[in-house]
């Protein structure tokens, strides 16, 4: 029996030209509050800036967010795995030092930046995002998350390595796409949160449904039964997943049927 429906939000809700989830999709999430099935969505950003694209749906959904570093259900914190301090500030140190970069700082809940940078901060703000601006991470309040570096001229081989190999023995460090290389503390990643949420709400993998389109999905769909990839993924995303997909709609409705 179905219990859980996890979806990435990036790759199955939200529309890309319009950063906005479908009327006719938050209308199908809102028939599952009677069915006792819980709805998680995963993303790398913050709960400020996902909360509100679900609008009075939102404390019927558990937020993985920052990638896992904060898990948010009916606005109240059920985890959150902070970065170690010495790390972050050994990311800034040598991130902040080269034009070619630009960073955020995942709290709990927010985004923090070190950068006045109008492109920089535009780009943030077109994803939802409300940037607060600290002179230094010394000056950041509360535990730090998650941190993302984007690159202008994007990652190549030798510069994610040379990222990798200086912080991979304290943090999790990602490449999620070609411009962007996300930090979060060790061990932490989508797949190890959805794996927090089945044993908080005591739900197993058989009961359990992923939405996913993304390599950082992968692993997330050893945790389901049923795991679905989107249509447009990546051959590897899709050879992962046990069912192909082109709209998460018809799959919602053929499970409101059987309940």
């Amino acid at each position: 029996m179905i219990r859980l429906i996890v979806f990435d939000l990036e790759t199955t809700l939200v529309s890309e030209d319009s950063n906005q989830i479908a009327e006719e999709t938050l209308e199908l999430l809102s028939e599952f509050r009677q069915k006792d099935i819980y709805l998680a969505v995963v993303t790398g950003r913050n709960y400020d800036c996902v909360a509100p694209l679900f609008g009075k749906l939102k404390d019927n959904i558990i937020f993985i967010c920052n990638d896992g570093g904060a898990i948010i259900y009916q606005d109240k914190a059920l985890s959150k795995t902070p970065m170690d301090r010495l790390i972050c500030l050994e990311i800034e140190r040598e991130i902040s030092a080269d034009p070619q970069y630009d960073i955020t700082y995942a709290t709990e809940r927010g985004l923090c930046i070190t950068s006045h940078e109008y492109d920089f901060i535009r780009r943030l703000k077109a994803f939802g995002a409300e940037p607060e601006f600290v002179k230094d991470i010394k000056a950041l309040h509360g535990d730090i998350t998650k941190i993302t570096v984007y690159a202008k001229d994007g990652f190549d081989e030798k510069s994610f390595e040379h990222f990798y190999s200086k912080w991979e023995k304290g943090a999790n460090v990602a490449i999620s796409g070609p411009n962007q290389m996300d930090i979060t503390a060790r061990y932490v990643h989508k797949a190890s949160a959805l794996a927090l949420i089945q044993q908080i709400f005591e739900i197993t993998a058989e009961d359990t449904v992923v939405f996913g389109g993304g390599y950082s999905d992968i692993e997330m769909y050893g945790y389901s039964y049923f795991s679905y990839a989107m249509q447009n993924s990546d051959a590897e995303v899709k050879r992962a997943a046990q069912y192909i997909t082109v709209n998460v709609d018809t799959i919602l409705e053929d499970i409101l049927r059987m309940r």
